[in-house]
């Protein structure tokens, strides 16, 4: 049985960055999926990934950001395209009153827009919308394949189509059992997405799992030439700039819970449908409601809605990172370090406090 300094459960965004960061460290690195690379059955899929700096989820995510976009500009320049965002909401909402506080934080550049900045928009009396120059999107799939392609060059072995059934710790590392056989490593990092809630089920983590939709739409209006974020009333809704004549967009609230991964539709849900249509015909002149593709991925939800990211309870060993779906893509090379400092270093220079298993707001 070959024995590794590190094994990484779930090789989607951040675990593909988890084994591209150990090779580079040298590390004896094992990646094991369930599924194929860059696979379509999680959350690190549908052509691209929004990255934006002014950060209305939570201002302590900003210094992690200035890291994350360094990092993806290390791993491919040509990876982190900087297209700007577009927030739009009411002035007192949730997205528009925190990106601004953020912002002034951290001193980011945020342009505060007039009616006639925005005119392929079509919003609401009283809303306001403001841009941000620096943010922009990801090619998801490539994302993952260059990292997964760095750690393989650096040494790392990766192994896919092969379920893992159970992890422990052992008295001098950690052991894995899957469906076809068992590996043991010295330290272990669990990412395993919308299959979190039955790895770390001993944690009993507040994890929700919801099947989310994102939809592709004719756009020949070269207007929309950025991505979007806006907050109405009836949701929260965003798109990324228009390429090849498409539109891709999706709603951000909402979701079906699920409890089982494995037995999601992978077909459209009517009611999101019906919900995006009817936004792309309010609120998006010049776009066409009919769609033309649909694709469906997992969001794993937390309580406050913040990342988990800590190391399992009394062990210097075994680091996991949950609860990123929704807005976690964007940090995955900076997760990386924090999560194999974690567990090579015995902690991290970064503040993750606020990410932390035991933080109040996660408990109540």
């Amino acid at each position: 049985m070959t024995h590794y300094d590190l094994i990484v459960l779930g090789t989607g965004g951040v675990g593909s960055a988890c084994m591209c960061e150990a090779a580079r460290r040298g590390l004896k690195v094992l990646g094991l999926d369930r599924f194929p690379p860059a696979h379509d059955r999680g959350s690190s899929h549908g052509e691209s990934r929004m990255i934006r700096m002014s950060y209305f989820e939570h201002p302590d995510y900003v210094p992690l950001l200035r890291r994350s976009y360094q990092l993806w500009d290390q791993l491919d320049s040509s990876l982190l395209h900087r297209s700007g965002v577009f927030y739009a909401g009411p002035p007192d909402g949730e997205v528009l009153s925190a990106v601004r506080a953020s912002a002034e934080q951290y001193q980011l550049a945020l342009q505060e827009l007039k009616p006639q900045d925005y005119s392929q928009y079509q919003l609401p009396p009283g809303h306001q919308a403001v841009f941000e120059p620096d943010a922009g999107w990801l090619p998801v799939e490539r994302c993952v394949t260059s990292h997964l392609e760095r750690a393989i060059a650096a040494g790392a072995e990766h192994r896919w189509d092969e379920a893992v059934n159970s992890w422990a710790e052992t008295g001098n590392g950690t052991l894995v059992s899957t469906e076809l056989g068992h590996y043991t490593a010295e330290r272990l990092i669990i990412t395993a997405g919308a299959w979190n809630p039955q790895l770390l089920s001993d944690l009993q983590l507040p994890l929700t799992v919801t099947r989310k939709h994102v939809h592709w739409y004719p756009c020949a209006d070269k207007r929309y030439r950025s991505g979007f974020f806006l907050e109405l009333e009836q949701g929260q809704f965003y798109g990324f700039p228009a390429m090849d004549g498409r539109l891709k967009l999706g709603e951000h609230s909402g979701g079906e819970a699920l409890s089982d991964p494995l037995q999601a539709s992978r077909e459209p849900d009517a009611e999101d449908s019906a919900r995006v249509q009817d936004f792309v015909s309010e609120h998006l002149p010049g776009v066409d409601a009919q769609a033309l593709a649909h694709q469906s991925c997992f969001y794993t939800m937390t309580t406050d809605a913040n990342f988990i990211v800590d190391r399992v309870a009394d062990s210097s060993r075994v680091a996991f990172a949950a609860g990123l779906s929704g807005h976690g893509f964007k940090f995955a090379p900076v997760l990386a370090e924090i999560l194999v400092d974690l567990v090579c270093e015995g902690g991290t220079d970064f503040n993750i406090d606020f990410l932390g298993q035991n933080r109040e707001t996660l408990q109540g």
